[in-house]
């Protein structure tokens, strides 16, 4: 089973039909398109999952645990810089490459009570206990670039080295990050003293081993005119 969602808006007249809706203008300034402007860009977002597991093990000896699994792992992830953009009433936002700061950090939840086999001879029930992984400060290249049709996509990766994060789940395959989220954006008429866009997606799995998986990706996009 899979539920996906993901929205990205910003202020438009087709904003209004899409799911999640985050929008928002302030100070709209009247200047040829042509000539383009120069932003203060702002990236902030989180990226969280969640695998779980709780039920039945039996082991090749005959032991029958009920357990309770949780692997838990927030990244947590932001950029500043300045970008010269020419905004085209209709038209979507430019490709913009970030470098971005990423903080890991996250959780791992293990608890077992033995129901069905020997005492004596299958290992003791483990109470529940709950470890937390070391924080860790990562780098990454994430791109906001528009894909056509009015869609735009927010992706990216770690930087060399990366992906073998502090706190990867290990019931399950962990996310790559970034997850990639899309959506429709439409820039309204003249250029914008302030716009900002904000992306959701909404992931769940379950594998056949009965491991279920959330993934929440959400984040902000802040573009404040300079000049």
């Amino acid at each position: 089973m899979k539920i996906r969602g993901s929205a990205l808006l910003a202020a438009s007249a087709t904003a209004a039909a899409l799911a999640f809706q985050a929008l928002g203008t302030h100070a709209s300034l009247a200047a040829p398109a042509a000539a383009g402007a120069t932003y203060a860009v702002t990236l902030t977002g989180t990226q969280q999952s969640v695998a779980s597991y709780a039920g039945s093990v039996t082991t090749d000896a005959g032991c029958t645990y009920h357990v309770n699994n949780i692997d838990r792992q927030v990244l947590t992830f932001s950029a500043e810089r300045r970008a010269r953009l020419v905004l085209r009433a209709g038209g979507s936002l430019p490709e913009i490459h970030f470098t971005v700061r990423v903080g890991v950090a996250g959780s791992r939840h293990r608890e077992s009570e033995l129901t069905k086999g020997d005492a004596d001879t299958c290992s003791p029930s483990q109470p529940a206990r709950t470890s937390r992984c070391g924080s860790r400060i990562l780098r990454a290249d994430i791109t906001l670039h528009p894909v056509g049709g009015g869609r735009v996509v927010l992706d990216g990766g770690l930087a060399a080295g990366g992906d073998s994060v502090a706190c990867s789940p290990m019931l399950t395959k962990p996310d790559r990050f970034l997850v990639p989220s899309e959506s429709r954006l439409t820039i309204p008429p003249g250029l914008l003293g302030e716009l900002f866009a904000k992306g959701r997606l909404h992931d769940i799995t379950r594998d056949a081993n009965g491991i279920r998986k959330t993934t929440d990706v959400r984040w902000t996009v802040l573009l404040k005119r300079l000049r």
